[in-house]
């Protein structure tokens, strides 16, 4: 099960937000089945109530509490990084951020709009959160050029908004209402002249003989503009105010003939459904969304008059349904989001190298499916060790590449994958071990001396009973003999081979007679057969959880210093990689 938690602006009441986090929780449990996702808000009961998902209140130390337990941390989607509104909120969001990479939890950005950014410490605070989160996926290409101009460095991919993929719900509300049914969702901006935009509502209404629609988007604020709008106005016009779910607000504006946009969740809950809108500009990314799915050019908030309503609201219903906005792109990159969420709990990228985020059940189920493929696969159990080797050397970077399963063995990595657990390579070994024995799977184990190995299997054996172990031989043999060797071990036709040839000798080992080989699961296992057959002591069980096994061997084999001293390069490497230094 893993567990996701959300932070967003949630349990306000605001429409779009509300939108954005439905439409999330749909994605992200169509992509990812065993998901359990928790969401900080404003008024937790409502939201567990409205989504079906657990909620915590949005303090600092609840979030911080939850993030201890999660395997992902999601800002997500809205505007939550500007300073126009509020710079405290953007301090907030921005110190969650920084907190979830202090509890080495991964952190992803899922289809936020980024911006307006004005003050300079504000600029500095979104650069230093943002940029050592592990994805960025922001909604529009603005929000895009904003991070590039503050000076983020890292990969920024363009999604789009999660609500373009909300689902309406009918709930008939302007059944009976005269058409054409003309809706105006509106919020407070300065600027905004209520008595100004009576009037134009009312002239709209004459001009087209139509039922003028107030919808509000954010509770009482939005409630309270369309109150004092409908309450200036010689028209009766009709106030939507008791809509519970933005899949319900959806179905309202689909009831609509025509939109006048000034929330942007409103513009695209009409795109959506291909209702006809008029754009109102407050900020960029009502300008952004527009020219996006090809609306009409925007108005700015000022500019709401019965002049600059009436020729477009007339051009939009003269073409009789025939408006089709550029939506079906859009919605495939929301989907997106979801996709890249499900990637990053799976998987992590350090140095350029991928490798698979996973614990030793979810590890072992892989390799099983790899049995029954009967093709074969390259695993590695991967360590820092290997991350500088490979930085280094060309030809074993390659083979770290095209491995098929490269899983966390050291703490080096655990610790640059911000990963919960570790799946050490004697342990694996182990595993596959009892599941051999349980499933009649055949092993071949090569590496160590010939007494080593020979007391390795055997005392594999004596752990798990009926272990079909159809060959072990010693790692040492020349280039005259390998091919005597390969076949030998083709010739046993074993579902698992491992390997203890010695780090990055042994994986490119096996990546030079994989296919030849044709053994379903080929694993370099160092020296694990030495520790299995008790010529090296393992650590305590207490330093193996604590991350100090390596100090352990080192004590207990003082001639492993050199190696040893790859992992302080290679913290340094991480480090210069994240620009954190």
């Amino acid at each position: 099960m893993k567990k996701v938690l959300i932070s967003g602006y949630y349990g306000f009441g605001n429409t779009g937000d509300e939108a954005i986090l439905s439409a999330m929780i749909t994605s992200l449990r169509s992509e990812i089945p065993n998901i359990d996702i928790t969401v900080s808000s404003f008024h937790p009961h409502e939201t567990e109530a409205g989504y079906g998902v657990k909620a915590i209140p949005r303090s600092i130390k609840d979030i911080r509490r939850t993030l201890r337990k999660s395997d992902l941390f999601i800002s997500g989607g809205g505007g939550l990084l500007q300073d126009v509104t509020s710079g405290r909120s953007l301090a907030y969001y921005c110190l969650l951020l920084i907190l979830a990479r202090v509890e080495r939890v991964p952190v992803m950005i899922y289809g936020q709009g980024i911006g307006p950014i004005k003050r300079f410490f504000s600029k500095f605070l979104v650069k230093l959160a943002i940029s050592g989160c592990n994805v960025i996926a922001v909604r529009d290409e603005g929000s895009k050029r904003v991070l590039e101009k503050i000076g983020v460095r890292r990969e920024i991919v363009v999604t789009a908004d999660p609500a373009l993929l909300l689902k309406p719900v009918r709930v008939s509300r302007l059944a009976g209402v005269k058409r054409p049914a003309i809706g105006f969702a509106l919020r407070a901006w300065p600027g905004i002249d209520f008595t100004r935009i009576a009037k134009a509502a009312d002239e709209v209404a004459d001009r087209f003989d139509a039922s003028v629609v107030l919808i509000p988007f954010h509770g009482s604020r939005d409630r309270s503009v369309a109150e004092q709008v409908a309450g200036r106005m010689v028209r009766k016009a009709l106030v939507i105010d008791d809509v519970e779910l933005p899949s319900e607000t959806l179905g309202v504006i689909g009831e609509l003939d025509a939109l006048v946009g000034m929330r942007l969740h409103s513009t695209i809950f009409a795109a959506v459904q291909g209702v006809p809108f008029v754009p109102v500009a407050y900020d960029p990314k009502v300008e952004e969304f527009a020219s996006s799915v090809g609306a009409l050019q925007p108005i700015a908030c000022k500019d709401i008059t019965s002049d600059t309503l009436i020729p477009r609201i007339e051009k939009l219903l003269g073409l009789n349904g025939g408006f089709a906005y550029s939506v079906e792109g859009l919605r495939m990159r929301a989907r997106h989001n979801a996709v890249l969420a499900k990637h990053l709990l799976k998987e992590r990228r350090i140095l350029g190298i991928r490798f698979d985020a996973l614990e030793m059940d979810e590890a072992a189920a892989i390799i099983e499916g790899y049995i029954a493929e009967k093709k074969p696969h390259l695993v590695v159990t991967l360590n820092a060790e290997m991350m500088v080797t490979a930085g280094n050397d060309e030809g074993f970077r390659s083979v770290l590449k095209k491995a098929d399963l490269l899983v966390p063995d050291s703490i080096g990595i655990v610790w640059a994958g911000r990963l919960r657990a570790r799946v050490p390579g004697i342990d694996m070994v182990d595993e596959l071990a009892k599941r051999a024995a349980l499933r009649g799977h055949r092993v071949f184990m090569i590496g160590a001396k010939q007494d080593v190995v020979e007391e390795a299997a055997a005392e594999l054996q004596r752990r798990y009973p009926g272990l079909k172990i159809v060959g072990a031989r010693c790692g040492y043999f020349s280039k005259r003999e390998e091919k005597q060797v390969v076949d030998e071990i083709r010739q046993a036709s074993p579902d698992i081979l491992f390997v203890g040839l010695g780090m990055g000798k042994q994986e490119k080992w096996i990546a030079k007679h994989l296919y030849y080989l044709n053994v379903p699961v080929c694993l370099g296992v160092g020296g694990s057969f030495d520790v299995i057959a008790g010529k090296v002591k393992q650590a305590p069980v207490w330093i193996r959880q604590a991350g100090l096994e390596w100090l352990y061997r080192l004590l207990q084999q003082p001639t492993r210093l050199k190696r040893m001293l790859a992992l302080p390069k290679f913290v340094f490497m991480v480090i210069r990689e994240r620009r954190l230094y």
